[in-house]
């Protein structure tokens, strides 16, 4: 490195606080953000600059010094960069190199003004990596932050009171009033598999929360364009939220690599729990459907689930299955009952009944329709079988 001479290095020295006011004073004048900031951000600005400066000067004089711009920022603490941008910063530094190119090479003898120049466009350089560097690692601090509060978030969902999850999901960044869905997945992330996670949910929902665990995460996502409001005059808006929500979600598990379990959509954040635990239920009984497609909605895996002993499958089963058969009457219901319980046939079940085959048609396909699953299929049989059963029990314990 090329170095001053001893006169250039006094001359230098006396400069210093000249230089150091006048790039306070032009900082001042060419930033506008920066007088619009509090006095105390400004005072560790002004902080920094001058220890800029200074660090120039002893680096001029004494260049076998290893040289470490990175403490410029010491006298200034990281919350200031959530003050201003790193490209804010950087436009203080070149104010203030420009104040330096300007000055320094006049304040030193003729023979060391190129010298002066390298050793200041040198530092210069050294000082913008430097800043970009405290940048990173705020970023990465503030991003590991973010991450704990989510997973103590999710965590509140699967445990706590439903106002105290919204409570935390708040503290963690969601702001919306829509619908919720969930999902778990048995898939393995690094960090940036985790930053591109984060990256493709918020690009495809309003709001998002994902907490790694090991070889597992679990993934929140809302839609806030569903304003709450009366059911009559929302509801074609809320179903389309709903909707909108549950694709959303599809599309994020199916490209997390592994097997993957989407809950049922729910009203808002403070229902989320339920979402949450019917896909980690879903999850944990995915293994005794090996046919199962992937991704799959655990609502599809309620026959497993209830097997696996998770009660919120009995409930749900109850209400998605087994109540809308009920209510179609006894006909319908005792007609499934009685075709899935003779293993399929529709010839044993019209003798079993006493009607003709073709009534028996008839009242299963009605039953596909109304309540949405085919009892001639083998898996939806399954389906309306466990309903049944599920149902008569409920009854038997209320007797």
């Amino acid at each position: 490195m090329d170095e001053l001479s001893a006169p250039g290095v006094s001359a230098l020295r006396q400069a210093q606080d000249t230089i150091i006011e006048h790039s306070l004073d032009r900082i001042s004048s060419a930033h506008d953000f920066y007088r619009t900031l509090p006095e105390g951000s400004r005072d560790q600005i002004a902080a920094v600059a001058r220890l800029g400066v200074t660090m120039f000067v002893d680096s001029a004089e004494n260049p076998s010094t290893p040289l470490a711009p990175s403490q410029i920022f010491s006298v200034a603490p990281a919350a200031l960069t959530g003050v201003i941008t790193l490209e804010q910063t950087l436009a203080l530094v070149r104010t203030v190199l420009d104040v330096v190119v300007d000055e320094a090479p006049r304040a030193v003898p003729a023979e060391d003004h190129d010298t002066v120049r390298i050793l200041v466009l040198t530092f210069g350089r050294d000082v913008g990596f430097a800043a970009a560097e405290v940048y990173a690692r705020a970023a990465e601090a503030r991003g590991a932050w973010d991450a704990r509060l989510e997973s103590v978030a999710v965590d509140a969902m699967l445990h706590d009171a439903p106002e105290d999850a919204a409570t935390r999901a708040g503290t963690a960044g969601w702001n919306g009033t829509g619908p919720v869905v969930a999902i778990a997945a048995k898939t393995t992330l690094d960090a940036l598999g985790v930053s591109r996670l984060r990256h493709e949910c918020r690009n495809l929902a309003s709001d998002c929360l994902v907490s790694v665990r090991g070889d597992s995460v679990l993934i929140v996502l809302g839609d806030s364009s569903a304003a709450p409001g009366s059911a009559s005059k929302h509801s074609s808006r809320d179903a389309t939220a709903e909707q909108l929500v549950d694709q959303a979600a599809m599309q994020v598990a199916g490209g997390l690599g592994g097997s993957a379990v989407v809950g049922p959509v729910v009203s808002g954040i403070s229902h989320a729990g339920r979402s949450l635990r019917s896909a980690l239920a879903g999850l944990r009984a995915l293994p005794g459907w090996a046919e199962a497609p992937n991704p799959v909605h655990a609502d599809d895996l309620l026959p497993e689930r209830l097997l696996a002993g998770d009660e919120l499958a009995g409930e749900q089963i109850l209400n998605l299955v087994h109540a809308p058969l009920h209510e179609m009457g006894d006909p319908f219901e005792s007609t499934v009952a009685t075709y899935l319980a003779l293993g399929g046939s529709l010839e044993a079940t019209a003798r079993n009944l006493f009607v003709h085959a073709n009534t028996v048609r008839y009242r299963l396909g009605r039953v596909s329709e109304q309540v949405g699953w085919d009892a001639t299929n083998a898996r939806d049989g399954l389906m309306l079988h466990m309903a049944i059963i599920v149902g008569r029990l409920a009854v038997s314990r209320e007797a």
